[in-house]
């Protein structure tokens, strides 16, 4: 490096004085004499400029996942997988919506600008792998927030794992989406074992329950709460009558309805999303029933829930992540509306935490080499994702190694006629 500062020095001052001689005699004024200093200086300066973006290559350590490299002029993207078209093309908005949103706040990426991408998922997993394997072969893809649905989580993590990609779900609630042990997987909301937990004990203490009927929509996230609801509820000394699976997409459940109310329940329990969900809650409250309808995070929706089952959703019940109350929730929400006409729907909010995270964590460990390239080793970003604890606008985000949240609250919430509000908190970790 010394002998490249000297030869550096050495050809500018030829140049200089080459430059000196070939000059009009005009030059010989007291600036033309500052002018060597000056030369200097320049020289001295682009020697240290080169220095400088030297040691920046050499300080960058060897990642054992490998680098992203993003060349300048490029664009950092944050890819969302989501259900972009059909029943839950809501949720998958909501999500691109708060991805968007944090992009725009955290701003530019060590001078990069930060672009959000969607892919249509469809909630399922053969359509999760061809988004992830899209991002995947992406190398401008900074990492992944979603996918929403469990299921889809389940076959797409696999790849992003055998691509050493940091995938963050802001909805992916069933407990094997982290049991597996991937390094590489977060998620900003609780698992099933923690909802089905809460769900438990509100309709058994709060709502007197003896006798319990489920459904589910046989999908991973929908039968997986369901399931965990039935056992826990057994545990408690419930009796569990009914757990009947349906078909995503049906709308005529009166078949299952009078299976689910033979018994006489005290609550039925839902496993799967709001479209189903509405149906459901309207006829099982046409077949007579009057007891206790809950559900998981799938049904908490508006309007799509709320208005799809009429009058029949007032009184029912879901649980969902805390949102409100949290750092910054208030400005976040009045952001969100101002720019996109309406408040979150369900995953806006954990979307904008997770991006955000993902964004602070890039910054945090990204250089920038000798030809101008900003890298971010992979591993890098994925551990500091892990340590990183975070007060965004749905509570205090802060992981475990399994990359489940040390901290969560989650919130009983009923819907009304027209909104879903929030009833009782329950905080673990705390």
């Amino acid at each position: 490096m010394q002998r490249k500062l000297y030869t550096t020095f050495a050809l500018v001052l030829v140049l200089l004085l080459t430059v000196t001689a070939c000059a009009p005699q005009a030059a010989e004024t007291p600036a033309a004499t500052e002018a060597p200093a000056a030369t200097e200086a320049a020289a001295t300066e682009a020697a240290a400029t080169e220095a400088a973006a030297t040691e920046a290559v050499e300080a960058a350590p060897e990642d054992p996942w490998g680098n992203i490299v993003f060349a300048p002029g490029t664009e950092v993207k944050l890819a969302v997988s989501s259900a972009l078209t059909a029943g839950y093309a809501v949720y998958g908005q909501d999500m691109l919506n708060g991805a968007t949103l944090a992009a725009e706040n955290f701003g530019k990426l060590k001078g990069w600008d930060v672009v959000v991408e969607g892919g249509d998922d469809q909630c399922e997993g053969a359509p999760g792998v061809t988004v992830a394997e899209k991002f995947a072969a992406d190398p401008t893809v900074l990492g992944v927030l979603g996918p929403m649905c469990s299921g889809t989580v389940v076959a797409a993590a696999v790849i992003y794992n055998e691509n050493n990609m940091v995938m963050i779900s802001p909805s992916s609630t069933a407990i094997m989406v982290t049991a597996r042990g991937h390094e590489n997987v977060f998620r900003t909301v609780a698992n099933d074992d923690l909802q089905a937990e809460v769900t438990v004990d509100f309709i058994v203490n709060e709502k007197g329950a003896k006798k319990l009927s489920l459904l589910h929509d046989q999908s991973t996230y929908g039968q997986g709460i369901a399931e965990a609801v039935a056992e826990k509820f057994k545990a408690a000394g419930g009796e569990v009558l009914a757990l009947e699976g349906i078909t995503r997409g049906d709308v005529d459940f009166s078949a299952v309805v009078s299976t689910v109310l033979a018994g006489e329940p005290d609550a039925v329990y839902w496993g799967g999303m709001d479209a189903e969900g509405a149906l459901l809650v309207k006829q099982l409250r046409d077949a007579g029933f009057e007891g206790v309808f809950f559900g998981p995070d799938g049904i908490k929706s508006v309007p799509s829930y709320v208005e799809a089952a009429g009058g029949a959703a007032e009184g029912s019940f879901m649980t969902f992540g805390a949102v409100g109350g949290a750092t910054g929730y208030e400005e976040f929400e009045a952001q969100f509306v101002e720019k996109f006409g309406d408040k979150p729907v369900a995953y806006g909010p954990g979307t904008y935490d997770a991006a955000t995270i993902l964004l602070k964590a890039a910054d945090a460990v990204a250089t920038v080499d000798a030809s101008g390239n900003l890298v971010i080793g992979r591993k890098a970003l994925s551990d500091k994702v892990r340590e990183l604890p975070f007060d965004g606008v749905t509570g205090h985000l802060e992981f475990d190694e399994k990359g489940d949240l040390k901290v969560v609250s989650i919130t009983v919430f009923t819907a009304t006629t027209d909104d879903i509000v929030p009833v009782k908190t329950y905080d673990f970790g705390k």
